[in-house]
């Protein structure tokens, strides 16, 4: 399915109501360690930031997060696979197993499923629907949020995703895609958005098939910055970059100078600067952000010949290494 049509579909998700098998040991805990790589754990970052759930820790890797025991002690760890087959993560289940700590499981079957069916594993399976991780943030999102046993945050997730109209975004983000063609994205935000500039970073990626890279302030200013005090040997290495600067009238306005600044002297250096604005609040900025995201990409899918969105090399890379 072309990723357009694919886009028009997306708010379907958000009329979904998720099945918990083996519930009856799922109770709400204090804190959650959702494991997940990828687009698998983007759904739980945007629960973390705009759903106002600060005991949520986010891991990407092997094992287990270094935490404390008290967190431990009441701590559901879920773990979240789109396609089951996560290596990362069916190593974190194995982990909390021999710890014998509460689990639960989303995704859309593999080896995660069936390990949690042979450990009687309270889980939800995701519908496979043939979309690629990224494009199932509704899913995503409202089965941790079914996990959590948490209704304002899964009512908070469908409002946003159902009051969502697609097709506004899709003239402006075209018109972006041109204006970034032949160039290489680097998505600036504030470090309370940066979930929204990494769903960014993924698309350019995955969509477009392209390098891109994202970072926040102020911590940008302190590094990052002196990477485009261009002379004459690096001016057009550096003028094959685009600085995409996400603004956010709710961001602390040292934020917002510090962005103003930096923008001003990255144009002196012949830097190419977009600027896009956040609009909203909680989980609609997301959703609205991601949707601008996915129609510029489009445009530069389709210019530089991309065949779909599906993400080949990372299968090639999985297979290569489970050899």
């Amino acid at each position: 399915m072309a990723l357009k049509d694919t886009l028009l579909r997306l708010s379907e998700q958000y009329g979904w109501q998720p099945e918990i098998v083996n519930p009856e040991t799922l109770r709400p805990h204090r804190h959650y360690i959702v494991c997940g790589m990828g687009g698998s754990h983007l759904g739980a970052g945007l629960i973390q930031t705009y759903g106002g759930v600060a005991e949520l820790t986010i891991h990407r890797d092997y094992g287990l997060p270094e935490l404390s025991q008290q967190i431990y002690e009441d701590a559901l760890v879920i773990l979240s696979s789109y396609s089951g087959t996560t290596e990362e993560v069916l190593d974190s289940a194995r982990a909390a197993l021999e710890r014998g700590l509460p689990m639960a499981a989303i995704s859309t079957g593999g080896k995660l499923l069936e390990f949690a069916r042979e450990h009687a594993i309270p889980h939800i399976q995701i519908p496979e629907t043939g979309l690629e991780p990224r494009l199932a943030l509704g899913f995503a999102a409202i089965g941790i949020a079914r996990l959590m046993q948490n209704q304002p945050l899964e009512a908070a997730i469908r409002d946003a995703g159902t009051a969502l109209d697609i097709t506004l975004y899709e003239a402006i983000g075209e018109q972006l895609g041109q204006r970034l063609i032949g160039k290489i994205p680097l998505i600036y935000s504030s470090t309370r958005n940066l979930p929204i500039a990494y769903i960014w970073k993924i698309k350019f990626n995955e969509n477009a098939k392209i390098p891109a890279f994202e970072n926040v302030f102020p911590e940008m200013c302190h590094n990052e910055l002196t990477g485009f005090d261009v002379v004459d040997a690096t001016r057009e290495l550096s003028s094959r970059m685009c600085a995409i600067f996400l603004e956010d009238e709710q961001d602390h306005p040292r934020i917002q100078k510090r962005m103003s600044v930096a923008q001003e002297m990255l144009s002196e250096r012949g830097i190419p600067i977009e600027r896009v604005s956040l609009d909203g609040d909680g989980f609609g900025k997301a959703f609205r952000s991601a949707a601008y995201a996915d129609y510029a990409t489009i445009i530069l899918a389709d210019t530089y010949g991309v065949p779909n969105p599906e993400t080949p090399m990372v299968a090639d890379f999985k297979h290569r290494i489970g050899q």
